[in-house]
């Protein structure tokens, strides 16, 4: 959940100054929990716009009781309600907290000298008094903060490990809310994921099907690391297919992090966070459907167990399936989170999450391929566009179940404890039957060859994480610290492909050739052999990470430098008996420095590192020892970041260059052993020589622009420019080529309008949105003087949606969501699979249909 405020003028009254609340309810919640708040004297409403985003709580006000009013500086840890009357103390203003619990500012009224208002309830207007409160209430209208929110603007610990707001942070970080995944319609973590610019998915090589593992690209490169509210997990990816409904957000930190998260891909780091216990009450029920007869179901609930909402709870129930637009194509991703938040008082908060994920799909493959030899040379089979290679039995399923604890104490600014730990294990097989030797055609009869890939696979994890800060002044000087460390495991466990080797066209289980012009499918009859293939231990990884940081700020407070230092060690052993143990250790630094133009504007560079080991522990140098040093990821970027809209937007502009260097490259026609003959690229056998001399480069340009634009219009928009060459290579023919599957242009963008508003008819908004990449290409072939490439076109997807909901009796909602993905019916490809080549189609038209009722 993102937090905003909002000033705007409407027909019938001054528009409120507004917070949008992280919670269901969309009020705030008396009692909450204490923060650090360091809030300057200034402009009132700038300074109550601070508290709201370090808090999170909503406060709504006349525009014009804030002008020209000067708050008082507010520092130290305190509750929201107890900062907002420290800023309000000698503006002539009060702070009072109404029966719906909404914060609002008004006139101090005159009160007798023995009493004072209750803290948990609005003061009664004295007789023939000034309307203020009044006008206030009626200007107060719920209808203005329920409103999604998309200013990314919530406090996050991502990017930094300190809870900064992302204007004031010097690394690029995005955020993605519930409201906003839930408006467009995401149905899966592909379609949240792509909404952030720079950041592709395509379908990767895995036999579990470009429907269900897809690989992920940021700023050129592999996605970094995977982190659940925080904390890295080695079991879970960002490129296995879920859903949405357990998730309160998605963050995405742009650049490498090797400082905070250890071993990890400099493109970024991608965060999963769950859904948490409220203290108010709020039920969530939605039915949604498609003109391709998907269905699906969530409920959401959360409130206090006690009266003293010491203890609260959530539980996010959610079951959908989703029919493709390919024949026998579909998903089932379900979910279950139970969550309970513990908070005796307001040092202290504890939350203990379970989640249980179940994916059931069907492998969803290459639809056609281009012919090479014989009769139909340079054409495509005569399939329809939904055409099915596969067996009806063909199965791609997976469970996880995820246990995560986090707790954060803190009683003063001077010191701060956040922590926590997770364990995941999964379960996993996949049967996939595919077409075989595409290439030279069907046979005289239309008859095309098959194959069966199966295998099983389990895993389990346990990682950690341990922060302590704090703040300590010096004068007019300030230093924000950071003491660290993180400790992380994991195992797994596959079997081998007996299957596929086995029934390769002829082998000993043969699933049978299909024919083009008269197709049967069946199930594939050996499906067993998946299950008494023993499983074999995988790799065994161990992390470990230590890091300190210091945030110095400057007199003035108006410019911040960013120290910090990380050391982590990587470990890993393939239990085969066949590789060596790969450890290796790594300093990673990370330096900043960020001034503040003024109060809406802030200016940054930073740099930071990362490390990766390289890709196989078998790699063997010209010497014919095993090749250690791991691959190295070095940032630079500059940017701006400034509120705009009166504080209802944000725009940030990042400069960047991403260094990867030391990957490890197959020497062509050299040989380590003597006697042997030469390598051919592509091949590796163990005694194959590498050099480390690789080095890919990105660089680019990023915007963003997010927020309330006018009064019934809130916007997102992103584009990304992003150059990725092979500088250094050892194959001659990439170097200075630009890196497979990497649009150069990504445009993403989404609109929601209000259309109409009034309490007998509800509320209406249209939506428009789109997300567009320029051309890609597949791996690169020839000579350095005739370099040859397959591209794949580039392409736009226009989206819209029509959007109702209105306020019922006894505080219920009911919102109707009508959502057209595709809207043009646009015919695209798969970055990984276009012509010339195998062809994946992309999704056509899809028309959804959502129904909710919140209590």
């Amino acid at each position: 959940m993102l937090f905003l405020l909002r000033p705007r003028a409407t027909a019938a009254a001054v528009a409120a100054l507004l917070c949008s609340v992280p919670a269901l309810s969309q009020t705030a919640a008396p009692g909450a929990s204490s923060a650090s708040f360091d809030v300057p004297a200034g402009p009132l409403d700038q300074s109550l716009r601070a508290i709201a985003r370090s808090s999170g709580v909503s406060f709504s006000a006349l525009p014009s009781l804030l002008q020209g009013r000067t708050s008082s500086a507010v520092a130290g840890r305190f509750t929201p309600e107890e900062a907002a009357r420290r800023a309000l103390a000698g503006t002539g203003l009060e702070l009072v907290v109404t029966a719906n619990g909404t914060l609002s500012v008004r006139e101090a009224a005159p009160q007798p000298a023995t009493s004072k208002p209750p803290l948990h309830t609005a003061p009664t207007t004295p007789a023939g008094a000034a309307p203020a409160a009044t006008t206030l209430n009626a200007v107060t209208v719920t209808a203005a903060a329920e409103l999604p929110s998309y200013l990314a603007d919530r406090p996050s610990t991502v990017a930094t490990k300190s809870e900064l707001l992302p204007r004031l942070t010097p690394f690029s970080i995005d955020q993605i809310s519930r409201e906003l995944m839930q408006e467009r319609g995401d149905t899966n973590i592909f379609a949240t994921l792509e909404s952030f610019a720079g950041l592709t998915t395509n379908s990767s090589v895995s036999d579990a099907g470009g429907g269900f593992s897809r690989a992920i690209q940021i700023r050129g490169f592999s996605n970094g690391q995977t982190l659940i509210n925080g904390i890295p997990v080695y079991s879970d990816s960002a490129g296995t297919l879920r859903g949405t409904d357990s998730l309160e957000s998605v963050e995405l930190l742009r650049g490498p992090a090797g400082l905070y998260y250890g071993s990890a891909e400099p493109g970024g780091v991608i965060s999963y966070n769950y859904k948490r216990p409220r203290t108010s009450p709020a039920y969530v029920v939605r039915l949604d459907t498609d003109d391709k007869g998907s269905l699906g179901a969530m409920a959401d609930l959360t409130g206090p167990v006690d009266e003293a909402k010491v203890v609260s709870y959530r539980l996010v129930g959610s079951a959908r399936k989703r029919v493709d637009d390919q024949d026998h194509i579909w998903s089932k991703p379900q979910s279950l989170l139970a969550a309970v938040t513990v908070a005796p008082n307001r040092d202290f908060t504890s939350t203990l999450t379970y989640e249980r994920l179940d994916t059931d799909s069907v492998p969803e493959q290459e639809n056609n391929f281009l012919i090479t030899s014989g009769a139909l040379a340079g054409q495509y089979y005569p399939v329809s566009r939904d055409f099915f290679w596969g067996s009806l039995n063909d199965r791609v399923q997976r469970t996880a179940d995820t246990v995560l604890w986090d707790a954060t104490w803190s009683q003063s600014e001077a010191l701060k404890i956040r922590g926590g730990i997770i364990a995941q294990r999964y379960e996993q097989w996949w049967q996939n039957t595919r077409a075989t030797n595409t290439a030279a055609g069907p046979d005289a009869d239309g008859n095309v060859q098959r194959y069966v890939s199966g295998r099983q696979s389990e895993g389990k994890s346990v990682a950690g994480s341990l922060d302590v800060s704090g703040t300590a002044r010096h004068g007019q000087w300030r230093h924000d610290w950071l003491v660290g460390m993180g400790l992380g495991t994991t195992e797994s466990s596959s079997s081998a492909r007996a299957v596929a080797s086995q029934s390769r066209s002829t082998g000993a289980y043969p699933v049978g050739p299909i024919n083009i012009y008269n197709p049967t499918n069946t199930d594939y009859p050996y499906q067993y052999l998946v299950w008494e293939d023993p499983l074999v231990p995988g790799t065994k990884r161990s992390d470990a990470n230590f890091y300190m940081q210091d945030m110095l700020h400057l007199p003035g407070g108006a410019t911040r430098v960013m120290l910090g230092l990380g050391w982590a060690r990587f470990e890993s052993d393939p239990r085969t008996g066949t590789q060596a143990v790969n450890r290796l250790s790594q300093v990673s630094p990370r330096v900043a420095a960020m001034h503040d133009i003024n109060d809406a504007t802030t200016v940054y560079a930073s740099y930071g590192e990362s490390f990766v080991p390289q890709s196989s522990t078998s790699y063997l140098d010209t010497s014919g020892a095993y090749i250690t040093q791991p691959v190295e990821g070095v940032q630079y970027e500059v940017g701006i970041k400034r509120d705009v809209f009166g504080g209802s937007g944000l725009f940030t502009a990042a400069l960047f260059r991403v260094d990867k260097k030391n990957e490890a490259r197959l020497l062509d026609g050299y040989e380590c052993a003597p006697g042997r003959s030469a390598v051919a690229v592509g091949e590796e056998p163990e005694d194959a020589c590498y050099v480390t001399a690789g080095l890919t480069r990105a660089q680019g340009l990023e915007l963003r622009l997010s927020g309330q634009i006018l009064d019934g219009w809130i916007a997102q928009v992103g584009y990304s420019y992003t150059q990725a060459k092979y500088k250094d290579h050892a194959n001659a023919v990439y170097v200075g080529r630009t890196v497979e599957y990497t649009p150069r242009h990504n445009l993403v963008l989404w609109n929601k309008f209000r259309v109409h508003r009034s309490d007998a008819a509800g509320e209406f908004h249209v939506g428009a949105g789109l997300k567009a990449w320029s051309k890609v290409h597949g791996t690169w072939s020839g000579t350095p003087d005739a370099p040859a490439a397959s591209w794949g076109a580039g392409y736009g997807l226009v989206d819209a949606g029509l959007f109702w909901e209105k306020s019922l009796d006894a505080g219920r909602k009911l919102s109707v969501n009508l959502n057209i993905t595709n809207l043009l019916n646009k015919r695209y490809y798969d970055r990984r699979r276009f012509p010339m080549g195998t062809v994946l189609y992309g999704d056509e038209r899809r028309v959804a249909l959502s129904a909710q009722l919140a209590f």
